[in-house]
């Protein structure tokens, strides 16, 4: 009995042990281990891996490639990252990299990036520099070389403007787009098309979870998300036709410089634009800008001197489109719209007969203030059709002074008047609307306008001469080129403002059509289609007779219809006249196909520069019909 007793004893003392121990162990588990457990933890750690999918191409109306993507090894630094050692680090990576250190500075200390960005500093770096700073990381904390998908432009500087560049995504983007899965180092479009249709062009990021150590190390991989590719953007935009409006503008202006202004100085022609419509739908044939730039200076990132030719100043600077960022006075080019609001307003009539003398005074004003026509020479009594052939501007100075008497009258509401109402009904003064990215709305002046520029009107009064000179697209009126042919192609197809766009259609991935974009023509003008087609008439004489005439001689006008107006408008002292020509063209003179408008800074009369131009560009739209001779003309029209 004794001996079980003892032998229950010493069971007991067992379990008591084991109790103990467990009890211990347990203690040590939750309370000693934990820390040690916490950060084996953290070690072994879930991490999203985020991979970029391919962007969208963008092709021509023809399908050839305007945008695609290059492979690029692209060195990336975190400023956030470099510790106290970033000069010594920038450094390497300047030396590595064939960089200057001067050139990564400035990137890194760009204001429009976040520290804790990865920005890009070096492009398409050989494979070596990546194995290179792989192998030695404890010289290059907060640098990292990524494989990427870059853009290239087969076609070099062709359609810069229109097409726009891509870019590291700013602070000020990231916090817009971060809602919508936007990571803070991704590259997003930036000016022009890529901007617009970024939701687009972007596709889907892939992802895959991850399981690391403390050393970055995959311990093992979970589920993958392969990325999903960008739709394509295929263009209204024809890449043979933009080539050739391009050079046919670089090369008028040149020509522009060996002529002289009135006192004798060489024509500048520093900057323009050309832009061709397709008159019945708004599509974009041909949008041309100069001086232009390589997008792929964006790719391979700015040096000074071309952020400065770019980036100079609103009126220098390269980067601006001319076409649709920059607005300029018309000069004679609105009469034909004028005219037609005069004749809307019973000021005149299509059969009527009305004065061109070689200056106007608004009757009853006894300012002594005079408004001279291009001539000193009294042309007589003439038609609208023919004021619009020989360019008179004293006929559309009495128009305007009917205007300024109707709103003395009877002011509107909205202390407009007639004129800026009827100016409005043609779109300007609101930008188009087109498929690009800070088009600016130019300028209708009116008794509102007026009372705010107190600098230009005495105690900011409406005056005579506010309307005067907007007839005849002088004094403060301001429009793009492409609002004008926006207005200029509501009187080639009957009376239709259309919105203008470039993008065609959106294609997915699997060639199918995700989205077309739809014409926009429902607005209309309230102008009859015997107006119209009067206006078409009178045209066509300015080309056949009257101030385009030279630019033309020799043109099958039998076979290819061409109806214009030119212009110069009179800017500043210190800047040369303005260069317009805005035309309609096609086989069928009373349904033309195409608009162009040129327009060429300082650079003289209309007839003299932008026609010969759009003589050119025509010479592009129909190669087998047009001649290409193009005569010199030295002419003085308005």
């Amino acid at each position: 009995m004794e001996k079980a007793s003892s032998r229950l004893r010493v069971l007991a003392l067992l379990v008591a042990l084991m109790f103990i121990a467990l009890s211990t162990r347990l203690w040590f588990l939750q309370v000693l281990a934990t820390q040690r457990f916490n950060k084996e933890a953290i070690n072994n750690s879930a991490r999203l891996v985020y991979s970029d999918p391919l962007r969208g191409q963008i092709y021509d109306a023809q399908g050839r490639t305007l945008v695609v993507n290059q492979e690029s090894l692209e060195v990336r630094i975190t400023p956030d990252q470099l510790g106290d050692k970033g000069e010594a680090v920038v450094g390497r990576v300047a030396e590595l990299a064939d960089v200057p250190i001067r050139d990564i500075v400035s990137k890194l200390q760009d204001q429009r990036f976040l520290p804790s960005q990865a920005i890009p500093v070096a492009e398409f770096v050989p494979k070596e520099v990546g194995f290179f700073i792989a192998e030695h990381r404890d010289q290059f904390p907060g640098v990292e070389v990524v494989p990427t998908a870059v853009r290239s432009y087969p076609f070099g500087r062709l359609a810069a403007h229109v097409l726009g560049w891509t870019g590291l995504i700013d602070a000020a983007q990231y916090a817009d787009l971060q809602k919508q899965g936007y990571g803070p180092n991704d590259i997003v479009g930036k000016s022009g098309l890529e901007a617009v249709y970024e939701q687009y062009l972007r596709g889907e990021r892939g992802k895959q979870k991850l399981i690391v150590n403390a050393d970055g190390e995959t311990i093992q991989a979970l589920g993958k998300i392969e990325p999903t590719p960008g739709d394509d953007l295929q263009l209204s935009l024809d890449a043979r036709v933009q080539r050739l409006a391009e050079k046919a503008l670089a090369e008028g202006m040149v020509r522009a410089r060996s002529y002289h202004d009135a006192i004798g100085n060489s024509l500048r022609a520093n900057a323009g634009a050309v832009v061709v419509l397709d008159a019945n739908t708004g599509g974009v044939v041909a949008m041309a800008s100069n001086p232009g730039f390589d997008p792929s200076w964006y790719v391979h990132g700015l040096t000074p001197q071309q952020n400065k030719y770019l980036n100079t100043n609103v009126n220098v600077g390269a980067s601006n489109n001319r076409a649709t960022q920059l607005s300029y006075t018309p000069g004679s080019t609105f009469k034909p719209i004028t005219g037609l609001a005069a004749v809307k307003e019973g000021f005149a009539s299509l059969s009527g007969s009305y004065p061109c003398e070689g200056e106007y005074t608004h009757p009853n004003d006894t300012s002594g203030t005079k408004f001279y026509n291009w001539t000193s020479v009294n042309l007589g009594y003439m038609s609208i059709a023919r004021a619009l052939e020989v360019s008179c501007d004293t006929v559309f100075d009495a128009f305007g002074s009917d205007f300024y008497f109707k709103w003395a009258q009877n002011p509107l509401g909205d202390n407009g008047d007639l004129l800026e109402r009827d100016l409005h009904e043609w779109g300007f003064e609101s930008p188009t609307g087109v498929d690009l990215s800070s088009e600016t709305q130019g300028l209708v002046p009116d008794p509102g306008w007026a009372a705010t520029r107190p600098d230009l009107f005495d105690n900011g009064a409406w005056i005579p001469g506010g309307d005067i000179l907007t007839m005849i697209g002088s004094g403060y009126v301001q429009v793009t080129p492409l609002q004008l042919a926006q207005a200029y192609a509501a009187i080639a197809n009957g009376g239709h403002l259309c919105r203008p766009h470039i993008a065609d259609q959106i294609v997915a991935p699997d060639g199918s059509v995700a989205k077309r974009i739809e014409d926009h023509c429902d607005h209309t003008i309230p102008y009859t289609p015997q107006q119209l087609s009067y206006i078409r008439s009178a045209l066509r004489s300015v080309v056949a007779s009257g101030t385009a005439q030279c630019a033309f001689a020799g043109f099958p006008t039998s076979q290819i219809a061409v109806a214009g107006k030119t212009g110069t408008a009179e800017r500043d002292s210190s800047k040369q006249d303005t260069s317009w020509f805005a035309s309609m063209v096609g086989p069928d003179p009373e349904h033309p196909a195409y608009v162009i408008v040129t327009m060429v800074e300082q650079g003289g009369f209309g007839g003299q520069t932008a026609a010969p131009i759009t003589r050119q560009v025509i010479d592009a739209l129909y190669p087998n019909v047009t001649d290409a001779s193009r005569p010199s003309c030295i002419t003085e029209d308005r």
